[in-house]
């Protein structure tokens, strides 16, 4: 949503620049839109704190899959380990 101000009332409205700036009905209700619209969170903000949010999901599944990856490492090289046993007692 673009942000509210002069410009765009002029886009929507066939009056002068002027107009708005001189006339105090005008310029309040423009103001009050404008304190309005600063409290409702931007689409940029929201993307921003999903984008946040998936980072945090993505980790914390990232660690879960390192975790599996050694775990199953140790179990391969304890296999590793009793094979060359085998191996060895067979020399």
């Amino acid at each position: 949503m673009p942000k509210l101000g002069h410009t765009l009332f002029l886009r929507f409205y066939t009056i002068a620049k002027a107009t708005l700036y001189n006339n105090q009905g005008f310029r309040k209700r423009i103001e009050t839109l404008r304190q309005q619209q600063s409290q409702t969170p931007t689409s940029k903000q929201i993307k921003l704190e999903m984008t946040d949010n998936n980072k945090d999901i993505i980790i914390e599944s990232l660690k879960r899959r390192i975790r599996k990856v050694e775990e199953e490492n140790k179990q391969l090289r304890n296999q590793l380990k009793v094979a060359y046993a085998d191996v060895y007692q067979r020399i």
